[in-house]
């Protein structure tokens, strides 16, 4: 009996109404014949089913390794993708118009691996850099600015600097595996995130790592963090001068996560509207108001409280005034709060000023005299 046959007398059973008949056609099946044939199906199916069962291994395995590649792919992108900062239109602004009003200027010097002289070996003692930083040194750039100049400047990574004057600007023309940079002065940081890479301020009093925020830092301040550089911002100066063994280095983080850490090797971290003011072995932090800081950074004068006499320096200074005159010493003291276009024209400023303070102000022949 064949396979045929068996399949025939199955139908026949299956469609006989006369249970007699059902019986005599199940006796008529060869049982043995009948099992050998269920055994060679069942083994020939389970090889089937064998078969695909690897099969649908194979493809999750497959799948699994498409997904911890991908996976890992993604993780490894992520990690080294470096994103810049966003630019909002007040700063592409400010960046315009301080070109327009020719204050965008600075001594730019570059070098290679033929010039050495970039960085002398006092000063990576004074920012305490190692070998090798100075190796990516052998091909940067030294971005210097004077008394009435700032400048603007996109690093290889997008990472973007507004240097403000009076102030230095070390970096190399393209990174490697460390974003390292040297500032003496007063700068705002817009730095580009990098998971993979930290950026490095090296200070005189220390670094500032950050992996991707937005901050200032000064280095010419006094303990209490107040400026004795004459530059803009919400400062108060009490006194003239202050030599270089008084200055710190004032950081004000306005967002992100960024770790100080002094010559000592302990790390501060900090949060966002804290100011952070470190020399002579000490570290303190306090909670500050960051709003003049952003206003700096986007064109503006800010002033809260500050004497006449400090105003009138950082104006002269910014619009190259030779001298100022006072009718009489207590004018100098008079307290000033107020916001001034850092690329407005000199009189009108002068003009709000007079306003403000109900001062008779005249500008003649680069002089800036002063009465009641």
């Amino acid at each position: 009996m064949n396979e045929k046959d068996l399949k025939r007398i199955k139908e026949e059973i299956a469609d006989s109404d006369d249970l007699i008949a059902r019986y005599r056609l199940r006796e008529s099946i060869d049982e043995q014949r009948a099992w050998e044939m269920f055994q060679k199906k069942f083994q020939s199916h389970g090889k089937r089913h064998s078969y695909h069962l690897h099969a649908a291994f194979r493809r999750i395995a497959v799948i699994v390794a498409v997904l911890i590649t991908g996976g890992l792919f993604w993780f490894h992108h992520d990690y080294t993708r470096v994103t810049p900062p966003v630019i909002n239109e007040d700063v592409r602004l400010a960046m315009q118009q301080s070109k327009e009003s020719g204050h965008h200027a600075a001594d730019v010097v570059s070098v290679n691996a033929n010039h050495s002289e970039l960085i002398t070996q006092q000063e990576r003692e004074l920012y305490h850099v190692d070998d090798d930083f100075v190796k990516q040194l052998t091909e940067a750039k030294r971005i210097t600015t004077y008394k009435d100049k700032e400048f603007w400047v996109t690093l290889e990574d997008g990472t973007l600097v507004h240097l403000n004057n009076n102030s230095k600007l070390i970096f190399p023309e393209k990174f490697g595996d460390r974003r390292d940079v040297i500032l003496d002065g007063e700068a705002y940081f817009m730095v580009a995130k990098d998971k993979s890479r930290q950026f490095v301020v090296h200070t005189p009093q220390g670094d500032v790592k950050v992996y991707g925020t937005e901050f200032f830092i000064n280095t010419g301040t006094d303990e209490k963090g107040i400026d004795r550089r004459p530059v803009a911002g919400e400062m108060d100066r009490e006194a003239d001068s202050y030599s270089a063994q008084d200055l710190h280095t004032t950081v004000i983080l306005v967002n992100g996560s960024v770790g100080f850490t002094s010559s000592d090797g302990k790390e501060v971290v900090m949060t966002p509207r804290q100011q952070l003011t470190a020399g002579k072995g000490s570290v303190s932090v306090n909670v500050v108001d960051t709003a003049p800081y952003v206003a700096w950074n986007t064109g503006l004068f800010v002033f809260k409280g500050s004497p006449l006499e400090y105003l009138m320096d950082v104006l002269s200074q910014w619009y190259g005034i030779h001298h100022v005159e006072y009718a009489s010493d207590s004018l100098r003291t008079i307290r000033f709060t107020g916001n001034l276009k850092r690329y407005g024209n000199i009189d009108r400023i002068l003009e709000a000023i007079m306003l403000a303070c109900d001062l008779n102000i005249q500008l003649s022949d680069d002089v800036i005299t002063i009465q009641d």
